[in-house]
């Protein structure tokens, strides 16, 4: 299947984000003016096991176009949870997860551990790409340059004949996080491997500012470019860049923005849930903000959801 059936040049897409990106954090990002929503990694064998009423499987159509994405290290595993998704959810692509490099998702040989494996991530891609292609919908891979090497060309050749559509590349290491610098260059390199095979790339990295996404379209020649980090710490990053502005964002608009959101999550989680998961949250929206640990202090030791709210209200309600 053609990647614009799903994927559209000119996109700018938030990128999926454990413990951050839950459907109530993507649908305030599609009204910010997110073009796309990727869920939060989802394990296959969880699916398998439980089925799909965990949080992390929920969507709504305020955030369509979404591509749900899947981590595992068995092909089979992977083709029947994709095939059950796609069967009862019906999102707009399917997207398997080779670029997490967190330690409790790496040590099940699945995320940036598949990086090590070239046979293993092609035959897990294969195996998502064909459950898609039964539905009728794309498949992408999410990945990163390498494990502790750059190894792009080889993982790129293995990818490209297994019937998925688009490729998102982290041009980083695995090994190294988010530390050091993004190298750019790489992703020019991908557009020009996956250009004769009609793959549709998204660039992802040190995507910081507005004016960074539109270096990144020019620079590299992706067709459509992913914001992680930078949407938590100013969610009207999609906004700002599509209206060529940068936005007045003071702390009172930070807080109605956090209420707001917090209204959404209490229909998904129960409070107190809601209420941790909305504090990490809050630690990046108010990052970098004067006066940043006089806000703050008060919002993450509250004790219950009633003093959070409180303590966002009267923030929301200053200047």
């Amino acid at each position: 299947m053609s990647a614009e059936v799903a994927f559209q040049t000119g996109e700018v897409i938030l990128a999926p984000l454990a413990g951050y990106t839950h459907s109530p954090f993507r649908r305030l990002l599609r009204r910010l003016g997110a073009d796309r929503t990727w869920t939060e990694l989802v394990s296959a064998e969880m699916i398998l096991q439980k089925g799909l009423e965990d949080p992390l499987c929920y969507f709504t159509e305020a955030e369509r176009p979404l591509v749900f994405q899947l981590f595992g290290a068995d092909p089979e595993k992977i083709f029947r949870a994709a095939e059950r998704v796609a069967r009862e959810l019906r999102p707009d692509a399917l997207d398997l997860n080779a670029g997490c490099p967190v330690r409790k998702v790496v040590s099940r040989g699945a995320g940036a551990a598949l990086l090590k494996d070239p046979e293993r991530l092609a035959a897990c891609a294969q195996a998502l790409a064909e459950a898609a292609r039964r539905a009728g919908l794309p498949a992408s891979v999410k990945m990163r340059l390498g494990w502790d090497k750059d190894r792009l060309e080889e993982l790129v050749e293995r990818l490209l004949h297994t019937g998925i559509s688009a490729l998102v590349l982290h041009a980083r290491l695995a090994v190294e996080g988010f530390s050091g610098q993004a190298r750019w260059p790489r992703l020019r390199d991908l557009v020009q491997l996956a250009a004769p095979e009609g793959l549709f790339v998204i660039g992802n990295g040190d995507i910081k500012a507005p004016e960074d996404i539109k270096r990144m379209f020019k620079e590299t020649g992706c067709q459509a470019v992913m914001v992680g980090r930078a949407a938590l710490r100013n969610p009207w990053i999609f906004k700002e860049y599509k209206e060529n502005r940068l936005l007045e964002k003071p702390p009172s608009l930070r807080a109605r923005l956090a209420l707001e959101l917090l209204e959404e999550m209490f229909q998904v989680f129960r409070p107190e849930t809601a209420c941790k998961k909305i504090k990490g949250l809050l630690a990046q929206l108010f990052k970098g903000l004067p006066g940043k640990k006089a806000l703050l202090a008060p919002l993450l030791t509250a004790e219950n959801c009633s003093s959070l709210i409180k303590g966002l209200q009267n923030i929301a309600g200053g200047q």
